[in-house]
């Protein structure tokens, strides 16, 4: 659990978070904010990549499970799905049926359950991330219509 908190601490959307409990004064500052989002998107797309090449190259090795970036196209920051090994399931009752094995030791279930504690924590986020640039490019586009039967 220590490694979600610091995940999460770490990166520069953290920052921003105090900007949502202001009011904005204007376009100029929702345009601001949006491309603070997108770079922080960017970073969290890198993020999820280390994370799951971390994971499935350590922990996750000698198992049937594997952390998958995943996202539908044009999505800013992608989320991490557990998938099996051969990437031909996904879903988190892969998770459950691995945890529900008797052969894992407590030690590799207590270290997987810290692991998909990391992933939810990246997975909100994440889907903070990508909820807040589509509201924002929304009121940009709503300003834009607004602002067209000026004369």
């Amino acid at each position: 659990m220590n490694g979600a908190s610091k995940s999460y601490g770490n990166d520069a959307f953290n920052s921003y978070a105090k900007g949502f409990l202001k009011p904005f004064k204007g376009k100029g500052e929702l345009i601001r904010l949006r491309d603070e989002l997108e770079e922080s998107a960017r970073a969290a797309r890198q993020e999820a990549i280390d994370m799951a090449s971390q994971a499935n190259g350590g922990l996750l090795k000698s198992t049937d499970l594997w952390l998958t970036p995943w996202g539908k196209s044009g999505v800013p920051a992608r989320t991490l799905q557990w998938r099996d090994n051969r990437q031909k399931s996904m879903g988190l009752w892969l998770l459950e049926a691995f945890l529900s094995r008797d052969d894992i030791s407590e030690a590799m279930r207590q270290s997987v359950i810290d692991l998909e504690v990391q992933r939810c924590v990246f997975n909100a986020k994440a889907a903070t991330i990508n909820w807040s640039i589509k509201r924002i490019g929304k009121a940009l586009a709503d300003i834009e219509h607004a602002v067209s039967f000026q004369r």
